[in-house]
């Protein structure tokens, strides 16, 4: 448990007095549990039964549009907004009340630190100061352990030379980084981030996004870290949690989420250019029909289309693994009504020209940059058989997993 090299005396000491059962229970247990949590502002309801556990060490992106919840839900598991319903638990401890006692409070402090969107660094206060303030207001470490302790975390951040600089005399992404080491510096079993590079420029954003990274990998602390980047959450989480309207609706590793969503949301909102979505009909031995195709799939659907057979599907084709191809029944013709060649690889829109609907379908390819198309051509698109997914019409959940 103990997450740096050097603990001040009195940090120690109070590690000492635990039973050696409560510290193995503690590790053991998850970090943070929450069970059916809702949070309402008013009428409105932001969270509406979100459930899940975090354990030591994991590193959980947050994920959704705007106003789903994600933000709402970091600032309640560190309780600056109280829960409506549902059960809290953060290291072992009951946090569910709507007013907590100050022991509790005083707990949930000592062991959760957040890092917000903005820097919220005091302005008449150095670096050094800053990252000293909470091991003196809030753990109570004598001056001294204070000091070393900020001055650790500060060469963990890369500022150890900006330490009697104040914040108006630091870049956007120095302040980050002291307010990322003012978190580390309370010694906290959890970092709760909320969108912390949304202020920095591209560039900075991925440096400081490599050193979140390699910190978390030192330390072992675990995070939970809400962001809008699809590229922020697939490369920094161990596991990702997509939320909507106040739920979430899948938890599972980058690679799984994108191979295997869960419904027809999840499959929509992971990937850039999103997901394509084709009605078509089921029809033994497991075709999929369209007025303008007919696709074969392999042997190991039979049995999970069963119960769809003569009935309508959603497919489900990502933008990659569609190609150019010759004209065939199994293919689309299209035409190219926008293209954006981005060196390595060229985006597609699509109108499908023989879509027997009155608003013509629009598909989204993402092809290799050496093919010669220009926006006016005419084309026809391949679907990668081995690729598709398949959605229930009526509940968006994916027919196989």
């Amino acid at each position: 448990m103990i997450l740096w090299r050097r603990q001040p005396a009195a940090f120690t000491q109070s590690l000492e007095t635990l039973p050696m059962t409560t510290t193995m229970t503690a590790i053991a247990a998850p970090v943070i549990a929450c069970d059916n949590l809702h949070k309402s502002f008013g009428p409105i309801d932001v969270l509406k039964g979100v459930s899940t556990a975090f354990t030591k060490g994991d590193v959980v992106s947050i994920i959704g549009p705007s106003g789903c919840g994600k933000s709402t839900f970091l600032r309640c598991l560190n309780r600056l907004e109280a829960i409506n319903q549902g059960h809290l638990e953060v290291m072992g401890q009951d946090v569910s009340a709507a007013k907590l006692p100050r022991q509790a409070l005083y707990h949930l402090r000592s062991q959760v630190s957040m890092v917000f969107q903005h820097f919220n660094l005091f302005p008449h206060l150095t670096v050094i100061e800053n990252l000293m303030l909470a091991p003196r207001r809030v753990l109570k470490f004598p001056a001294g352990d204070c000091r070393d302790l900020a001055e650790h975390y500060m060469a963990k951040v890369g500022l150890d030379d900006r330490a009697d600089a104040y914040p108006e005399q630091l870049s956007g992404g120095q302040k980050q980084r002291v307010a990322l080491g003012r978190a580390m510096a309370r010694n906290p079993q959890v970092f709760l981030m909320d969108e912390p590079l949304s202020n920095l420029d591209a560039k900075l954003r991925m440096e400081t996004r490599a050193q979140i990274v390699n910190l978390q990998r030192q330390l072992g602390i675990t995070t939970i870290y809400v962001t809008h980047d699809q590229v922020e959450a697939m490369t920094m989480g161990h596991r990702i949690a997509v939320m909507n309207q106040g739920q979430i609706q899948q938890v599972a590793t980058p690679l799984d989420l994108y191979n295997r969503p869960a419904n027809r949301f999840v499959a929509g909102f992971i990937g850039s250019p999103p997901m394509n979505f084709i009605p078509v009909q089921v029809q033994a031995p497991f075709l999929l029909i369209h007025s303008e195709f007919r696709l074969s799939l392999p042997s190991e659907w039979d049995d999970l289309l069963v119960p769809y057979d003569h009935r309508e599907a959603l497919l489900g084709i990502r933008p990659e693994h569609l190609s150019l191809a010759l004209p065939a029944p199994k293919n689309i013709r299209g035409h190219i009504t926008h293209m954006e060649a981005l060196g390595s690889e060229t985006y597609l829109t699509v109108r499908w020209l023989d879509a027997p609907t009155a608003r013509p379908m629009i598909l989204q390819a993402r092809i290799e940059p050496d093919h010669s198309v220009q926006a006016g051509d005419d084309v026809w698109l391949a679907i990668a058989q081995d690729k598709i997914h398949l959605f229930d019409p009526n509940t968006g959940l994916a027919i196989a997993s």
